[in-house]
């Protein structure tokens, strides 16, 4: 019968492992969220540039969702409801609707942050970053798909 040539290490405990195991899987896990957004596809050329400072944000779709502004910005952004007087909602999309107000969220990131959510949105690709007044008169960013008509300032 052949001997076993490994020592046993009774310091570690199989708890131990497990739990050094699930501690090293959440810092990974959290380094990919905060620090190093692989997950999110390349920034496009030619897009408006953020604001300095702060810059609030429209969500009316998956941001509203606090999970999915953590894992796209990085870090827990607090958002308050807020409204899109003259839009409504059409599926991933906002469409022309003189009559009705669009509820939402509103939220506010940093320029670095803002790109994060450009990379998300496919801003250039997909969704342009249209500058529109809400209901209470502020200003925030708002994604749209491209080639949608609605906004007299920009050229579809």
């Amino acid at each position: 019968m052949a001997e076993t040539r490994y020592r046993k290490m009774p310091w570690i405990s199989p708890k131990l492992l497990i739990l050094l195991g699930a501690l090293a899987i959440l810092l990974g896990l959290w380094l990919i969220v905060t620090r190093a957004p692989v997950y999110l596809p390349r920034l496009e050329p030619g897009i408006a540039p953020p604001l300095e400072g702060e810059n609030p944000v429209f969500g009316f779709a998956t941001l509203t969702n606090p999970v999915v502004r953590f894992v796209v910005v990085g870090r827990h952004v607090p958002a308050e409801p807020a409204a899109l007087r003259g839009w409504q909602r059409n599926r991933r999309d906002i469409r022309d609707s003189p009559d009705t107000v669009l509820g939402g969220v509103r939220f506010t990131v940093t320029a670095e942050e803002l790109l994060r959510l450009d990379r998300y949105e496919r801003t250039g690709r997909k969704y342009r970053r249209d500058l529109m007044e809400l209901e209470d008169g502020t200003e925030a960013w708002v994604y749209r798909l491209i080639g949608e008509p609605g906004l007299d300032a920009v050229d579809d």
